[in-house]
């Protein structure tokens, strides 16, 4: 029996689909570890495990190491910039994702952000728990222009909620040219010039990889970019967006509203002390839940422990999802 570890804040996400696995899937068994470095990989050390499923925990030391050559992590999510993918490789550590799985549950979560910046859901919700009335005006989506920055699986799922179901005029932006971002319909037109892209939207929602040309891609000349009382919305991560500069352009009143779901620094806590988003009542903060839905929790770890399974007594270059 082969025991692969899971982090604790993935494990608890799906707990009855691990438990699933356990029950049917001979040959190994997913048990939960803590989602913290060092302990982990003394864990992985003391059982010999040679597989884990990570969550959004950074891992830059002890691990790979520990797991060793033949050993596998598979990212309960898409994104891997919490794994160093240079010491995996140098330690020979295949590394692997569940691509696909959560695309709905992320579009479907950056929709939600546009609704509640449109209309001020968030404080006639507060207002009314505190007995105040106070009816306040918003505006309606249809016919707006929205830019959607990041032109993958999610962006283009996004791109057919907005552009089919809402009536809104969408812009596709990427670094690289991408063919197919306006295949599958809700695109009214496609740009690799950012400041275009940027001019003429009443919301631009972020969906990029961080790399480094994305880095603090959101910065204060991105966001001066932007038109007057535009609304910005941040679903990919944290490291996209110059957390100063979002508040600067929001105090200052050139953007009207801004809604994220990921943060430079997870849990939340402000980059700089004196520009603490959660103060500012035009903005909208959730704790990264974008892929946090029963459907998409259940498929990520079915595919993040296929991802494993497969590894382990396939070869990595059986499995779909590795990361080369």
């Amino acid at each position: 029996m082969k025991t692969v570890f899971v982090s604790e804040t993935s494990f608890a996400k799906a707990q009855a689909t691990f438990e699933a696995i356990n029950s049917t899937q001979v040959g190994f068994r997913f048990e939960p570890a803590p989602d913290d470095e060092k302990p982990l990989a003394s864990l992985v050390r003391e059982h010999r495990v040679q597989g884990f499923i990570a969550d959004l925990a950074p891992y830059r030391g002890p691990l790979y190491e520990a797991l060793g050559r033949g050993g596998v992590i598979s990212r309960y999510g898409v994104g891997i910039d919490s794994i160093d993918r240079a010491r995996a490789k140098k330690a020979g550590v295949t590394i692997c994702n569940t691509p696909g799985v959560l695309d709905n549950a992320v579009a479907e979560h950056a929709v939600w952000m546009l609704g509640a910046l449109a209309r001020p859901v968030a404080k006639a919700y507060g207002e009314m728990h505190h007995g105040q009335w106070q009816p306040a005006q918003g505006i309606e989506v249809r016919g707006r222009h929205v830019t959607v920055l990041g032109c993958g699986r999610i962006g283009r799922a996004l791109a057919r909620k907005l552009g089919l179901g809402l009536d809104m005029i969408v812009t596709g932006y990427d670094i690289l040219e991408n063919p197919h971002f306006g295949e599958d319909g809700g695109i009214s037109r496609y740009t690799n010039n950012l400041d275009k892209a940027l001019g003429h939207a009443d919301f631009v929602i972020c969906l990029l990889p961080v790399l480094a040309a994305t880095r603090h891609i959101a910065n204060a000349d991105f966001f001066s970019k932007m038109k007057p009382g535009a609304r910005f919305i941040n679903s990919a991560r944290g490291a996209l967006v110059d957390e100063p500069d979002l508040y600067d352009a929001l105090v200052s009143g050139h953007l009207s509203g801004a809604a994220l779901d990921v943060f430079e620094c997870e849990p939340y806590q402000p980059v700089d002390p004196a520009k603490d988003l959660r103060e500012l009542p035009q903005v909208i903060l959730t704790p990264h839940i974008g892929s946090n839905t029963e459907e998409s929790n259940a498929a990520m770890a079915r595919t993040a422990a296929e991802n494993i399974i497969t590894c382990l007594t396939k070869g990595p270059k059986a499995c779909p999802n590795r990361i080369p």
